[in-house]
């Protein structure tokens, strides 16, 4: 047995199961890799943000979330998604200027983050999010995702999202990855890991090939800038050289010392970001 797998599960406040068996303990991992940690305080700078959006609690079939909108209700929509352990007002430094040029923002904290109730959460589920509020507002211009809202932005586009571009920072290449990850962190010897990764693809109802970047870019269903700093130490910027290479209209902007959350403050990836959302001009 894992002492790491008890340990965390424990920390994550989940019940040790009374009969321990490589399938029970495999669902503990399952628990323990889809379950955030509790939000952080936001930051003063996150809340002067927010303070200039109008909140909203949007339905979802993931639940009532939390949700901020900027600029004018009758103006293009972009939609800002925010990563693991994250929430909307990361993504804040983004609205002012979509704003000022024509757009319409909108931010939603994902289920089991911020504001928004839940448990757990993956990239399925937070696809299925970004399809459901867009599709509700007649479409997204843009998706601007941040490492897991990325992936999850990306997804979407197999979802029946079709926005005329995407913008992706610090995304993963795929599910099996993190999962991998999980696995090591965790301590699960090879015949546990190989249990816990089908435990997994049965919870999210997806096959870790399916939630893959490499199988997006080869449909390439709309122009697509990434920004990743080469030392990014919780995504792997490889693979957004593996995966925009194979992506037709795909750009990759190497951010070196900006790291995997100061980037998305980072006024030139702001600034450029907003340029390409703006400079878009045909759909998907």
């Amino acid at each position: 047995m894992s002492e790491r797998l008890k340990l965390a599960a424990e920390r994550a406040g989940l019940v040790w199961p009374e009969h321990v068996s490589p399938e029970t303990l495999a669902e503990v991992a399952v628990d323990v890799s889809l379950r955030p940690a509790p939000p952080s305080r936001i930051s003063p700078r996150e809340q002067a943000y927010l303070a200039t959006a109008t909140r909203s609690v949007e339905p979802t079939r993931r639940g009532d979330l939390a949700l901020w909108t900027w600029g004018a209700k009758e103006n293009p929509t972009v939609v800002l998604v925010h990563g693991w352990a994250g929430r909307a007002a990361q993504l804040g430094a983004f609205a002012a200027p979509l704003v000022a040029a024509g757009f319409k923002v909108v931010g939603f904290d994902a289920p089991a983050h911020g504001e928004s109730p839940g448990r757990e959460i993956h990239v399925p589920m937070l696809a299925e999010c970004i399809a459901e509020i867009a599709a509700r507002r007649g479409g997204a211009h843009a998706v601007i995702g941040h490492s897991m809202g990325a992936a999850s932005a990306a997804l979407a586009t197999q979802l029946g999202l079709t926005p005329r571009g995407l913008v992706l920072i610090a995304p993963p290449l795929s599910h099996r990855g993190r999962v991998e990850r999980v696995a090591a962190r965790l301590e699960l010897g090879p015949e546990l890991a190989e249990i816990f990764y089908a435990a997994a693809e049965r919870r999210t109802g997806w096959k870790d090939a399916d939630v893959d970047m490499r199988l997006v870019a080869k449909r390439a269903p709309c122009p697509v800038l990434v920004f990743h700093d080469p030392d990014d130490d919780s995504t792997d910027y490889a693979g957004s050289e593996e995966f925009t290479a194979q992506w037709a209209g795909a750009r990759l902007v190497p951010c070196p010392g900006r790291g995997h959350i100061r980037i998305l403050a980072t006024a030139d990836v702001v600034a450029e970001a907003v340029r390409f959302v703006a400079g878009l001009r045909t759909g998907c």
